[in-house]
């Protein structure tokens, strides 16, 4: 019978390995294909007879060296760009000015200080105080009756002085009285600047009577022999320290040798010390002399000690001195002795190096004196001022190129050097707050 068409047709198998003509040599050694040979499976249907190979390819590590290299590189631009980042943000100058100087020379010189100072130099008065106590040996004991004693300030706003006879009483708002031992005189009210003030004067006032109860604190104070009167409420006083030392029963005492050692030494360390504080805290644009200075000593009642047969002898010490104003001082000094144009002012380097002393006995009473009469003397140096708030905004924005045509309207400044940041920029920064100006030394 005839064949189905399926029997005779033979139907298309797929290729494989198999169908991979072997080598004849390599067959009769019994040898396999390479393992390494990568074999896939392809559609015969898809893929031309005559294209199929196989391939073996090399795979290849990354190179660590060339890896390293790069992350370096990176981080060094890194660095760059934050550098540049932080030198735009951090912008600024300084310029730096040598001013104009000169020498001064005082030989002796005789010159007159006003208080008011409306035609010469003016002064004022620093009042400082300072207490302190040392250890000593008690020399056995008496009976003591004291009474307490402080400084008031005493007030006048009538337009007339007023003078109150010695043991003028004083009253506190709870009865206490305390008295004056000498006879005062209490100026009258006065203008200053265009406003009134009151006159007023220090005193010392003891208390009525003997014994701890006057002992107390800062107080005001009224004059129980006015009352009734049209002065009771123009004159009035407060207390300036309060009033202390008031004891009645038996005290440890000090021997008079022992009194008059520990006396010295405390007046010594004590004046040292006053000076020193005094010095520090006047003002920067003031200057305080030592030696227009005077020092008052008080005794002030001893304390008991924690040590057993001990007592602390305690004094106090209270410093009058003159001081100036720096540039008032400065520019006084200096008339008739160098040329100054209008308008133009100078600083003495270094004033303390100068030697200023009373030329009269108008230091016994500095703090009610009118003027006083001094000399000078000493070699230094002035240096002319610089209006450096006009020299910055001057500048600010500008070129670096002109600065040189800027200082030309400063005569006071010798030489100058600018410094800008970052330093590729050309101009100062628009912003005056980020300019220095800073003055040199002079040579």
């Amino acid at each position: 019978m005839p064949k189905k068409i399926e029997d005779i047709i033979v139907p298309e198998r797929k290729r494989s390995i198999r169908d991979i003509p072997i080598p004849e040599n390599r067959r009769k050694n019994g040898e396999q294909p390479p393992s390494s040979f990568i074999m896939k499976e392809y559609n015969s249907s898809a893929v031309p007879r005559d294209s199929i190979h196989i391939s073996q390819e090399e795979v290849k590590p990354p190179s660590i060296k060339k890896t390293r290299k790069g992350f370096w590189w990176g981080i060094g631009v890194s660095l760059l760009v934050l550098i540049f980042i932080l030198l735009s943000i951090f912008n600024g100058a300084t310029l730096s000015y040598v001013p104009k100087s000169s020498a001064l020379s005082l030989k002796n010189e005789s010159f007159i200080a006003q208080k008011t100072g409306n035609d010469t130099l003016s002064y004022s008065v620093a009042k400082l105080s300072k207490d302190k106590g040392v250890e000593v040996l008690a020399s056995g004991e008496e009976e003591v009756s004291r009474k307490a004693s402080g400084t008031i300030v005493v007030y006048n706003s009538s337009t007339k002085s007023q003078r109150f006879r010695a043991t003028t009483r004083f009253e506190t708002p709870e009865g206490k009285i305390y008295q004056v031992e000498d006879a005062i005189v209490v100026p009258a009210k006065k203008v200053v600047n265009g406003s009134e003030q009151p006159g007023s004067l220090e005193v010392t006032v003891y208390a009525e009577n003997p014994g701890k109860e006057y002992n107390i604190g800062l107080t005001d104070f009224t004059l129980p022999g006015l009352e009734g009167t049209s002065l009771f409420t123009a004159v009035y006083a407060r207390s300036k320290t309060e009033m202390s030392r008031g004891f009645v029963g038996k005290e440890k005492i000090v021997s008079e040798q022992d009194r008059l050692r520990v006396k010295n030494e405390l007046e010594t360390s004590l004046r040292a010390e006053l000076i020193s504080d005094a010095i520090a805290q006047v003002p920067k644009d003031l200057i305080l002399f030592p030696s227009l200075s005077f020092i008052i000593f008080e005794d002030l009642p001893q304390t008991d000690s924690a040590t057993p047969g001990r007592v602390v002898a305690n004094r106090r010490a209270n410093l009058y001195g003159v001081m100036f104003k720096r540039s008032d001082l400065s520019t006084y000094l200096s008339l008739g002795k160098i040329t100054l144009a209008p308008g133009e002012s100078v600083d003495i380097l270094e004033p303390e190096l100068l030697t200023l002393s009373f030329s009269d006995d108008s230091s016994l009473d500095i703090l009610n004196a009118d003027e006083i009469h001094l000399s000078v003397t000493g070699d230094t140096m002035v240096v002319w001022r610089t209006d450096e708030v006009s020299l910055k905004t001057d500048i600010v924005g500008k070129p670096k190129k002109y600065i040189s045509s800027i200082l030309n309207n400063y005569p006071t400044v010798i030489s100058a050097t600018a410094t800008i940041r970052p330093f590729w920029k050309k101009s100062f920064p628009s912003d005056g707050s980020r300019i220095t100006i800073k003055q040199l030394p002079v040579k």
